[in-house]
């Protein structure tokens, strides 16, 4: 294991394990069992450092410059013309500061659904929203996600298809997009999606609501002093 920068690379150990047992794998093929050795395969787990949310991507893909404000990891799969692409999004979002995190399902569905993709799919041309699913999530927080065809706006004009999540976590909202061109998009859905699932944020609060540490809701309240109260006098 070794780490660069901000980057840790890591592998499956595999190609290790075949030089290990070369007697091993010697034994198997003169018995004539047909073992075939399955393929290396090495992945990057990124951290942004100030966000420090996390995402795991194949080596063969590559860092690129970031496009959009709130970009925080643009990365590129390989292919001329396929134009295979993930990025991240991260912004400040302290509209639900106030309330507790029992709420966060809730303010997905008012504040993180179809209306937000009508809203991020402005910035194309020629959008056609294929599906949407609220009840998604993306890292640590609820949120919904969208399968959507557009032509990009900028630099050269291409019709792309993408599948989107975003999520609301600790007054932060995430966004991650992965694109190719619509006649390539097939090839890597799998491929984006094992990205998406990766995606991971710093847990930064309690997953629990206040005072479930202790199971108060099947007790009778009741409170110490000059004389004895319960929660329906003060």
């Amino acid at each position: 294991m070794k780490i660069s920068h901000n980057k840790l690379i890591y592998s499956t150990g595999i190609h290790s394990m075949i030089f290990k047992n070369k007697t091993l794998l010697a034994t198997v093929a003169i018995l004539g069992l047909g073992f075939v050795a399955p393929a290396q395969a090495d992945y990057f787990k990124w951290v942004d450092e100030e966000t420090k949310v996390s995402v795991t991507y194949p080596d063969q893909w590559v860092q690129s410059h970031n496009q959009y404000d709130g970009d925080v990891m643009t990365v590129m799969g390989p292919g001329e013309n396929d134009h295979a692409l993930c990025r991240i999004n991260v912004k400040e979002d302290g509209r639900f500061a106030i309330y507790p995190e029992r709420y966060s399902r809730n303010i997905q569905r008012i504040a993180f659904s179809r209306d937000y993709w009508d809203a991020h799919l402005a910035q194309y041309d020629n959008v056609n929203v294929h599906k949407f699913y609220d009840n998604a999530g993306l890292g640590r927080g609820f949120g919904s996600w969208a399968m959507a065809s557009y032509t990009t706006h900028y630099g050269p004009k291409m019709d792309k298809t993408a599948i989107m999540f975003v999520a609301h976590y600790n007054n932060k909202t995430y966004m991650t997009e992965c694109s190719a061109e619509k006649h390539a998009y097939a090839k890597w859905h799998n491929s984006f999606l094992s990205l998406v699932k990766s995606v991971d944020f710093r847990a930064e609060i309690s997953e629990f609501p206040n005072g479930n540490y202790r199971n108060y809701y099947g007790e009778t309240l009741k409170i110490a002093g000059p004389r004895v109260m319960d929660d329906t006098y003060h």
